[in-house]
């Protein structure tokens, strides 16, 4: 009786710890299938595996929808809006080819962004829009939640300066600022805020220090981005396309 017992219970073991195994095979190939999908990424219209992920001084961006759009703008007759978006990864940055040292990145996961609109490589990523863009070229970066800028967290990067305008000699009773490649009108306006700098070999920053926020200046209307931040018109250019600069003057100064 005692053996009889002794085997029955061997026989429930057995059965018991097959059991067990099937079932830690099957949650093992669940597993296998879930990190297999998980490790898809859709490119435009083909799938990868692993992940996308930006080299050298690349960001991938996450395209804020609805911004293709076009309206009347304050510089020219006819312009589209600037694109927008969210970084959502960031390059190492690059590598100096003579020195080896990387240059460092300025922007960050979160942060979002504003770039011309004929910058980036374009792509659809897991269907929705990104494009892949060179931190350079980025005109305006500010954080928080909203998808349009804010002057208290706006900035600039690199030797671009932002500016507030002032109305220029040739500005039509409209308000609006038409370029003529024939008479080009020298712009004017106060900066607001001003990048960090261009990026030795080094890897360190050569502030402008030329400029300071509060500054006015004389620019060239070129290469100019045009941006609404809090229903106020602004514009980033190059800090070399300034032609000239003064201090304003003092309130109640003669």
């Amino acid at each position: 009786l005692f053996e009889r017992q002794y085997l029955m219970m061997n026989f429930v073991l057995r059965v018991l710890c097959a059991q067990q195994m099937a079932e830690a095979l099957v949650f093992t190939s669940s597993l296998r299938r879930v990190s297999k999908l998980q490790a898809t990424t859709k490119i435009d219209s083909y799938e990868v595996e692993g992940t996308l992920k930006p080299l050298s001084q690349y960001l991938l961006i996450r395209v804020d929808e609805g911004r293709a759009e076009t309206s009347g703008g304050v510089l020219l007759a006819k312009t589209e809006k600037s694109p927008t978006g969210k970084v959502v990864k960031v390059g190492p940055g690059q590598d100096d080819k003579e020195t080896g040292i990387t240059m460092p990145m300025s922007l960050k996961v979160g942060d979002k962004v504003l770039w011309g609109r004929y910058d980036g490589a374009e792509m659809e990523l897991n269907d929705e829009p990104h494009t892949l863009l060179r931190e350079r070229d980025v005109r305006l970066a500010w954080s928080g939640d909203s998808r349009d800028p804010i002057l208290k967290t706006a900035r600039v990067l690199g030797r671009n300066i932002l500016i507030k305008l002032t109305r220029p000699s040739g500005e039509t009773a409209s308000g609006i600022i038409i370029s003529n490649a024939d008479d080009e009108i020298p712009l004017e306006g106060t900066i607001i805020a001003k990048g960090d700098g261009a990026c030795t070999r080094q890897g360190e920053r050569l502030e402008l220090d030329f400029f300071e926020v509060g500054d006015c200046v004389k620019f060239r209307d070129f290469d100019i981005t045009e941006v609404k931040i809090e229903n106020e018109e602004y514009v980033v250019i190059d800090a070399n396309n300034c032609i000239c600069k003064w201090k304003p003057m003092p309130a109640g100064g003669e």
